[in-house]
């Protein structure tokens, strides 16, 4: 199933569980509005209504999620590097390194290998390298700069790589931590892609442990006085000696592979959990 198609189906579930009032402007049921207290709530395809533009710009654009993050919560470092190429003369003041091979050499004097190379604006996975030698360096930013890539992007990141003992998926939704999920890549057959639920044979595994849930909101609670952010998936890693890191924050969370292992009920009462949060709020 689309996660769009997904999503707006759940929304819909919980509505009529809850009795709350909705209606699809669509024909696909891909557009719903749903009221409490008289107020609208608009989902449409995988975007929810509870994060204004910017805050979802920000979590689109990795680097400025650690620009505003890194002093708040542990994060890994990361550096940006400009397309040296890039088309637009108006926006050369961006460039700081002539060319690829002195970004490279830059993040050589930066990082110790193995080194995370990805673009700024990806998602699930793509276009994203660990790399071990400089040529694979390079290989990765010209492949971040390929000007004729439907995946190009002109802002390349490198960022320290952490060796990840296990990484969860958190959903929050004001402040509160609504599901929390593990991208349980054990038995995963490595493949190009490194994002753990695209392997084959991983698993997205439903946690309810109370202690795993109080460390993971304790950890992440400095966030919200700095980022007043709604509704959100946090990727979350722990390292070989058990310290947390925040990878990134998505404002349009998929569930395609969490309802896949786990069936939509769960989904369903999440929001039923959301709804009833913003019954109780006047």
């Amino acid at each position: 199933m689309q996660n769009s198609l997904l999503n707006t189906r759940c929304v819909q579930m919980a509505c009529m569980n809850l009795g709350i009032p909705y209606k699809s402007y669509d024909d696909n049921q891909n557009f719903i509005e749903i009221r409490i207290h008289n107020k609208p709530y608009f989902f449409v395809n995988f975007s929810t209504p509870f994060n204004g533009e910017g805050i979802s710009f920000v979590c689109k654009d990795k680097y400025f999620t650690y620009k505003l993050l890194q002093h708040v919560i542990r994060m890994p470092r990361t550096l940006s590097f400009f397309d040296p190429e890039y088309p637009n003369d108006a926006y050369k003041q961006y460039v700081k390194e002539k060319d690829n091979p002195e970004i490279v050499d830059s993040i050589v004097e930066n990082f110790s290998f193995p080194i995370i190379v990805k673009m700024n604006q990806g998602s699930m996975g793509r276009n994203v390298f660990v790399c071990n030698t400089k040529s694979e360096i390079l290989q990765a930013v010209e492949t971040i700069y390929k000007k004729d890539s439907t995946l190009y992007d002109y802002i390349a990141l490198a960022q320290e790589h952490i060796s990840i003992q296990k990484e969860y998926r958190v959903i929050i939704f004001k402040r509160e931590i609504m599901l929390i999920y593990e991208k349980d890549f054990s038995r995963a057959i490595i493949s190009d892609n490194i994002s753990p639920l695209h392997q084959e044979n991983s698993k997205a595994v439903l946690i309810e442990d109370i202690a795993i849930r109080t460390t993971l909101q304790n950890f992440i609670e400095p966030i919200f006085d700095s980022f007043d952010i709604q509704f959100a998936g946090l990727d979350i890693i722990v390292d070989n000696r058990g310290q947390l890191y925040l990878l990134e924050i998505n404002s349009k969370p998929g569930f395609s592979y969490f309802v896949r292992d786990n069936g939509e009920q769960r989904l369903m009462h999440m929001y039923e959990d959301i709804f009833t949060k913003l019954i109780n709020t006047k």
